[in-house]
């Protein structure tokens, strides 16, 4: 599966792949499958620990029901792994050794056990303006800025042998200002940044061990004289990768059949060609077709789509090694 860096995206959609005067540009969405950053694949079902800490209760029923929703693990809840403990006569801090935690793994029947701390903060800052009007008269701005924080560190442990898998910590914030004029401005709405942030936090664990799906802008190129390329770029809009380098593939092969291949189109065939390898995860396919298309149009900005493809076969070591990635559904 391919892994995208939005940081990757940005920098590539900030170089127009225009190649020749006569390039039909076909910006589009498709849709890319991301894997998770830690490999789960062994653990199937996970049981849910207390994150322990000021965020503990909420921050802990939104990562079971989260986890609930991906629908990749059979999840055991908190009460149901409190309860367990109670019953072994342990408590969370026991999972540190590594015996302990293989006996509640095996008391749950749980493959991994994630559990953690979680830690909340709020802070807020009132300051005045003073203005002068046209007229002389002053008018005080009041200010209210409050800030919230929630930050979590998440533990995965093996339910088996009891060892710690991974660690993550993570640390997001939001805030809000109120303003009114001479008087008292509005309260913060904490709760709501309080919401905002947690569940950003368990957005971000979510990223780091299941697969998900987002969708990227791809500068694919179209050519009437080359209906292939109108049909791969269909089906790369709805993420069948195999059916888009077929028609591409179709496309090159067309021009190749003329004793005198027109380069510019021939570029295009291979350009959109590598674009499907690297959206599909198969790296090295990518590399050497994206080559080609630029052997034959000598397009400097193909050099850094070739660049960003070696940055993505080094951050996705598991997806390079895997090859190709599965179909992705296509519901945006």
């Amino acid at each position: 599966m391919p892994t995208r860096s939005t940081v990757r995206r940005a920098l590539s959609a900030a170089v127009p792949l225009l190649f020749c005067a006569c390039a039909t540009a076909a910006p589009i969405r498709v849709p890319v499958m991301h894997p998770g950053e830690i490999d789960m694949t062994p653990y199937r079902s996970v049981a849910v620990g207390e994150l322990r800490g000021k965020a503990d209760r909420v921050l802990t029923e939104g990562l079971e029901e989260a986890l609930v929703a991906t629908n990749h693990f059979q999840v055991i809840g908190p009460s149901r792994t409190a309860s367990a403990l109670g019953e072994l006569q342990l408590s969370v801090a026991d999972l540190s050794d590594p015996a302990r935690a293989a006996k509640l793994g095996k008391a749950l029947g749980a493959s991994a056990l994630i559990y953690g701390d979680a830690d909340e903060s709020y802070r807020e800052e009132f300051s005045e303006d003073r203005l002068k009007e046209k007229d002389g008269a002053p008018t005080i701005i009041q200010k209210l800025f409050g800030e919230l924080t929630v930050r979590a560190t998440f533990r995965i442990v093996d339910g088996s042998t009891g060892r710690l898998v991974v660690t993550r910590t993570y640390e997001e914030r939001r805030s809000d200002t109120s303003r009114a004029t001479e008087r008292r401005p509005q309260p913060i709405d904490k709760q709501q940044l309080a919401r905002s942030a947690r569940a950003a936090v368990v957005e971000r664990f979510l990223r780091a061990v299941v697969p998900y799906q987002e969708f990227v802008t791809a500068d694919f190129r179209k050519d009437g004289d080359l209906p292939q390329l109108e049909s791969g770029i269909g089906f790369a809009e709805r993420g069948e990768w195999k059916k888009a380098q077929d028609s591409f593939r179709a496309a090159a092969a067309q021009v190749e059949k003329n004793p005198d291949p027109d380069r510019k189109k021939l570029a295009k065939a291979y350009w959109d060609l590598g674009l499907s390898y690297e959206y599909a995860g198969e790296y090295e396919q990518a590399t050497q077709t994206v080559r080609k298309a630029y052997d034959l149009s000598q397009d400097k900005a193909m050099l850094q789509e070739l660049d960003a493809i070696a940055r993505l076969r080094e951050e996705s070591p598991r997806a390079a090694a895997a090859g190709a990635a599965p179909e992705v559904a296509s519901g945006k």
